[in-house]
């Protein structure tokens, strides 16, 4: 994954995320392009935040297949423009599929994937991140604009999740994909 912006910026540090699909994504970057210029990051929720992982590969994969061994495919649907209140961070609030997303991390922020972690899970899709906070409010009242504007789905279909790492400073790298089970109700709308 190319930049999260700030997030985690260890290197060598591992997150596991679901990448929103297009076209949602594509506007959801511009967006972050308008908010914080220069920002790479695709657009993506988190379900594990950046990590420090200290056993192999092989084992970091075993225990994603296994944490996500009885998890389902679910919608999310992207609602409000919110700012975290302590980190200033501006981002999507995350309506249906909140809780499919929580019980992911907690199913999966134990053992030997735990980690310190600088807040409370909250699933969300960030827009601006470290952003002089002087500009915060603006920012989050054009992000406000921008989003009613869009007239597209809001909702995209989770049915995989993507582990990456950041192999040099806000570069990160997809290393695995692990599918979801997807019950013969839940199909991915028509592209």
């Amino acid at each position: 994954m190319d930049g999260f912006c700030g997030e985690g910026t260890a290197i060598n540090s591992f997150s596991l995320v679901a990448y929103v699909p297009q076209p949602l994504a594509d506007f959801i970057e511009r967006l972050r392009q308008e908010i914080q210029p220069g920002c790479t990051a695709r657009s993506h929720l988190t379900f594990l935040p950046p990590r420090p992982l200290d056993i192999p590969l092989e084992q970091i994969r075993g225990h994603l297949e296994a944490g996500l061994r009885d998890h389902h495919a679910f919608r999310v649907e992207l609602r409000d423009v919110k700012v975290f209140p302590v980190s200033q961070a501006v981002h999507l609030t995350v309506g249906a599929g909140w809780t499919e997303a929580f019980a992911i991390h907690e199913a999966l922020h134990r053992g030997d994937l735990c980690s310190n972690e600088c807040f409370e899970y909250h699933p969300h899709v960030t827009l601006g991140q470290e952003l002089d906070p002087g500009n915060v409010a603006a920012m989050a009242e054009l992000a406000k604009r921008r989003w009613q504007e869009y007239p597209g789905n809001r909702g995209f279909l989770v049915d995989h999740l993507t582990l990456v790492q950041n192999t040099r400073q806000n570069h990160w790298t997809n290393l695995g994909e692990f599918a979801l089970q997807v019950p013969v109700s839940i199909q991915a709308p028509n592209r």
